[in-house]
């Protein structure tokens, strides 16, 4: 399973049911982010509407053709405020 991490705004939308992905569903992050759009509309959104930073196993990573695998941990950040 890849695991799904939602910060900030977006774990207030993406459905607590959305916490994994099976890996044969997805093949890189593109992908995945179409997937979840498809799933969760609210939280398909949220992501189109902030620019969102995707961690790859603590790595942050500018390229959403990059593939996924089983294993993996993905963050999704949006951009932090406050004071």
């Amino acid at each position: 399973m890849i695991r799904l991490v939602f910060l900030g705004r977006l774990g207030e939308v993406a459905p607590a049911n959305l916490a994994t992905v099976a890996p044969e569903m997805v093949a890189t992050l593109s992908q995945l982010k179409d997937w979840l759009s498809q799933c969760a509309p609210h939280l398909g959104q949220a992501l189109r509407d902030v620019p969102t930073r995707l961690v790859v196993n603590h790595t942050l990573i500018h390229d959403l053709m990059t593939p996924i695998f089983d294993g993996d941990e993905i963050a999704f950040l949006p951009p932090m405020s406050g004071g």
